[in-house]
């Protein structure tokens, strides 16, 4: 077996360690006289809805809300066989399908 060693990396401890290595700050970048004025024109509005009113609106076939989940408490949900678009969508019930 190969004897496990790490290589030396010098600039790698120059990275982590820039007050050691780096010289020091400058006068700091100029701004130009274009970035002092705002832009022209006037600032774009969205005109579709976000998704989540979307959401609010449609009452899928075979979609289910299971409520919200974990910390972040975002929406969850699941799908009957309805739902999916497959070519052989499996039904569990093994009901037959209207279509």
């Amino acid at each position: 077996m190969d004897e496990t060693r790490q290589q030396e990396n010098p600039s790698a401890h120059r990275s982590f360690h820039t007050e050691e290595h780096a010289p020091g700050k400058g006068s700091g970048r100029k701004v130009s006289r274009q970035e002092k004025n705002p832009p022209p024109g006037t600032v774009a509005e969205s005109d579709s809805r976000r998704g989540e009113e979307y959401a609010k609106e449609s009452d899928e076939e075979g979609r289910r809300e299971t409520g919200r989940r974990g910390r972040s408490q975002r929406p969850s949900g699941t799908k009957d066989a309805e739902a999916f678009t497959g070519v052989d969508p499996q039904d569990p019930s093994g009901q037959p399908r209207n279509g």
